[in-house]
């Protein structure tokens, strides 16, 4: 079979992304509870920067498939 170039993705299992959104809200959860009151790592704000990302990247993806709502 020739590659032609394109990119295959399977479909969306809506099962796998909400699954994937509890996992990422978790660590969400868990980076919030060591937040430090004074000093905070650049690591950890680029950590919760990356989660918040890929929390919203999935809510727009369930959004788009009917799942949550605004």
């Amino acid at each position: 079979m020739a590659d032609d170039g394109q990119v295959h993705e399977k479909p969306l299992d809506q099962q796998e992304v909400l699954q994937h959104l509890k996992e990422v809200e978790k660590k969400l959860i868990d980076l919030r509870a060591r937040w430090p009151f004074h000093s905070v790592q650049p690591r950890m704000v680029a950590e919760r920067e990356d989660l918040e990302e890929e929390r919203d990247r999935l809510l727009g993806i369930l959004y788009v498939l009917g799942v949550v709502s605004d």
